[in-house]
């Protein structure tokens, strides 16, 4: 992703003055003269040009890195990149405390909605898929209102991961998105109350043991959680394809997000931002407009951002 460096443009507005010079005193012009420069100096009615660069957030920048595995491991990847977003499941022991020792924040997947048939307990919890993953083929939705997934999910897992990496600063949960799922299907959507239940529980699994969690979409259901005022489940929220949109999943090609999705986007963004929830956002795409409105967007609201070439979120070089 590239980093650009921002130009300010400092706007003067000339005061102008009647016909008559003569009667104003030397004191009130010299007021005037002083507002003049701190005017400009403050640049109190200058906006930023919209064809400017963005400046560069290398302080702030955050890195999603779930296609690399410990084959393709090399530290040198993260470089720049305060937080970064890891599946510890797929990575040594070793290689976690490398990314510690580096100084980043790690944040370790955690699939919750849904399973992969890659997982080495697949076979111990293919009794509870539900649906094929649409443009994942590899993948199944699955029944989180069994305790046997909740337990699984909610306490295992956890505990595998900080066995691997005891430094782990938190969770990135994806497929909460179940809700939505469930909420869609006719055949599930009597299981609604049951499914958002089960996700809460979850949540608070994690909670107990002190594991911040970042949500990976989920919007109708974290959406719920604000309304009923449970945000405190959640440290924030890693919102995809605001700006962007995947058009083919296996050649990486990208669009533009439709105006009226985007707005929807940006008003959800915005409701977690005043409830007081950190907001990421994925985004897929190698045009550079699409890239400067998403810095610019980013830059504004204080959010933090990943744009990834690969929908596989692999390293950004291959």
């Amino acid at each position: 992703m590239m980093k650009r460096k921002h130009k300010f443009r400092v706007c003067a507005e000339i005061c102008r003055f009647g016909k008559d010079r003569k009667r104003f005193s030397a004191g009130l012009a010299a007021t005037l003269l002083l507002w003049w420069i701190l005017f400009c100096v403050t640049g109190c009615s200058g906006g930023k040009d919209e064809d400017t660069e963005v400046p560069d957030t290398s302080k702030e920048s955050y890195g999603v890195f779930l296609g690399i595995d410990s084959k393709s491991f090399d530290i040198n990847i993260f470089d720049g990149y305060d937080t970064v977003v890891v599946d510890a499941q797929e990575l040594r022991e070793d290689q976690l405390a490398q990314l510690h020792a580096k100084g980043h924040t790690v944040y370790s997947y955690l699939n919750v909605g849904s399973i992969e048939m890659s997982r080495d307990y697949f076979e111990d919890y293919k009794d509870l898929c539900l649906d094929k993953y649409e443009n994942w083929p590899e993948e199944y939705w699955i029944d989180v209102t069994q305790k046997r997934w909740q337990e699984f999910t909610g306490v295992y897992l956890p505990q595998v991961i900080l066995s691997k990496d005891p430094k782990v600063d938190g969770l990135f949960l994806d497929n909460l998105d179940i809700y939505y799922h469930v909420m869609n299907k006719r055949k599930y959507r009597s299981m609604k109350e049951d499914i958002y239940a089960s996700l809460i529980s979850i949540l608070e699994s994690y909670e107990e043991e002190d594991l911040p969690v970042l949500v990976n979409g989920a919007d109708t259901f974290v959406s719920r959680l604000l309304e009923e005022e449970r945000e405190d489940l959640i440290r924030g929220v890693n919102q995809e394809t605001v700006f962007s949109k995947i058009l083919d999943y296996e050649k990486d090609r990208f669009g533009e997000q439709p105006e009226k999705e985007n707005e929807y986007y940006t008003d959800y963004l915005k409701d977690c931002k005043k409830a007081g929830i950190e907001v990421y956002l994925l985004e897929y795409t190698t045009d550079e407009d699409v890239e400067r409105k998403i810095s610019r967007y980013c830059e504004k609201n204080g959010f933090r951002y990943y744009i990834s070439s690969h929908v596989n979120l692999i390293s950004p070089d291959d």
